[in-house]
């Protein structure tokens, strides 16, 4: 029963096997489990839920409503808002304890690549995150210190140049910076902050980001913080934000938590300058060079620092590769057509078998693992 459970939950389950389930249901004891495991989920969750509730709910009744007799009972006394969890955020859950999943006869083994820290003269450093250990420049100067997976650098107040460091995550890997203003960066697998290792006492405070970072500045009024990307830039004095800017994305998002930000898209025009309030994301889009602005669920944005993958809108293809950059796993999908389909899906703290299980047992998704590497038919 547990891939015509999994299609009930996401609306993807057939009038034959909904039939089917309805008859497992008929006995009080299968009912239990399912309820005692999604409505545990719910209490855990609902305060996540602000978007889309209406919606969720109205697919989830679209099945539930066929035959109300049987399977009405999964809901007995649960409001539109346990529903919509049970659609959007019950599936990862249920994963994550196990309840859906068999352990395949092959699993993946994730490569192991360290964390690097690129000094002011072009040496790298590989960062041992079982460690605690000084952080030195390349004359040997105590410039921070390192504890585990987080660098710490010291402020120097009378700082006359700009020395910097980049830090490089790679995939399957996070790490935590803050830098010598006090400002805190979270840092997402395969991404990379260049920042300096001490800020001038006059000027902007500058970083520049390629992929995925949670920003927390110290407040500086005489000293703008500045996040630079390829083709925009992100202004603030003191905030928390989050900033997703990988190069396989259509677009460059922006999620403010708290306080204000202002967007710049490079292009030197006053039409290109969009601030942002909290609750609001601003994406600017690659081809168009165009920002758009809309109210989001903050906390689905930022969830990825608890080690949670929610995916929205998102084509099969866009999914895999960010599955590969999380797990640090090779994916190949050799079906054309299914790539290119849209998903909603979310998992909390699971193994990859478990999410490609997921989509074997809700979406019949076939895959194969072959010499440590996935492919999908």
């Amino acid at each position: 029963m547990k891939s015509k459970i999994s299609k009930l939950l996401v609306g993807t389950i057939t009038e034959t096997e909904l039939v089917e389930l309805q008859s497992w249901l008929n006995d009080p004891k299968n009912q239990s489990v399912l309820e005692s495991y999604v409505q545990d989920y719910h209490d855990l969750n609902l305060a996540t839920l602000k978007n889309d509730v209406d919606v969720a709910y109205k697919k989830v009744l679209s099945h539930i409503e066929r035959d109300e007799r049987p399977v009405r009972r999964l809901f007995p006394n649960w409001t539109k808002y346990a529903a919509a969890a049970v659609l959007f955020f019950g599936i990862g859950f249920l994963y994550q304890q196990g309840f859906f999943w068999t352990q395949s006869a092959s699993t993946i083994v994730p490569k192991e690549e360290p964390t690097t820290l690129e000094m002011e003269n072009g040496s790298i450093k590989t960062i041992d995150v079982s460690k605690t250990k000084e952080v030195k420049d390349a004359e040997g100067n105590i410039i921070g210190n390192q504890k585990q997976n987080q660098i710490t650098y010291s402020e120097i107040t009378q700082a006359t140049d700009l020395v910097y460091n980049t830090l490089k995550t790679p995939n399957g890997q996070q790490f935590q910076l803050e830098l010598s203003d006090g400002t805190l960066v979270y840092l997402n697998a395969g991404s990379s902050l260049k920042y300096p290792v001490n800020f001038l006492s006059e000027g902007p405070r500058q970083v520049y980001l390629m992929g995925e970072a949670y920003f927390d500045v110290s407040r500086k009024k005489s000293n703008p913080f500045i996040v630079n990307m390829d083709e925009l830039d992100v202004k603030v004095l003191g905030t928390e934000f989050n900033i997703s800017a990988y190069h396989e994305d259509t677009n460059i998002d922006v999620v403010l938590i708290e306080g204000a930000v202002v967007l710049n898209s490079n292009e030197e025009s006053a039409d290109n300058i969009t601030k942002l309030m909290p609750g609001e994301k601003g994406s600017f889009e690659y081809s168009s060079k165009n920002i758009s602005v809309g109210q989001v669920n903050t906390e689905l944005h930022i969830s990825w620092m608890q080690g949670h993958l929610v995916y929205r809108n998102l084509t099969f293809d866009n999914i895999l590769t960010k599955l590969e950059r999380h797990y640090n796993v090779e994916i190949e999908n050799t079906n054309t057509e299914l790539g290119n389909e849209v998903f909603n899906a979310s998992f909390n703290n699971v193994k990859i078998e478990e999410v490609l299980s997921f989509f074997n047992d809700t979406h019949e998704i076939d895959y194969t693992i072959k010499n440590n590497r996935v492919i999908i038919q």
